[in-house]
């Protein structure tokens, strides 16, 4: 068990029963695996941002989920250095064929914002360091 889950509670993005831990990297490409047992376990991202801001716990959410928080000094990260493995933000629908324009409109705009938020979020990020 890592010292930094013992010395604080910890939330977790979880709901089926085991250990729960989060794995994270360095940029050296090191990785750390941290088993901590979370006071709150959910499926909700913005229920653990919400007890997170509220001082529940510690607590890993997607970067673009965060980023602004950080910003304005309403979460810190407590492990400066190390970052959860990069996601994959999926968009599902039932067929490319016979796609109208407003979904491929909308598909665009969603690949745009993600690009744009996570540049924005690196930028943040890199101060916080």
């Amino acid at each position: 068990m890592c010292p930094l889950t013992n010395a604080f509670p910890s939330l977790d993005f979880h709901t089926t029963p085991g250990s729960h831990s989060w794995l994270l990297e360095n940029q050296e490409g090191q990785t750390a695996a941290v088993f901590h047992e979370p006071r709150l376990a959910t499926d909700d991202m913005a229920v653990l941002r919400e007890a997170a801001l509220v001082g529940a716990g510690i607590v890993q959410l997607p970067t673009m989920m965060v980023w602004q928080d950080i910003e304005a000094g309403r979460l810190v990260r407590v492990l400066p250095g190390w970052h959860p493995q990069a996601g994959i933000i999926h968009a599902v629908f039932p067929s490319r064929r016979g796609l109208v324009p407003a979904v491929r409109a909308l598909l665009d705009f969603l690949g745009q914002e993600c690009r744009n938020q996570r540049n924005m979020a690196s930028e943040i990020l890199k101060k916080s360091f």
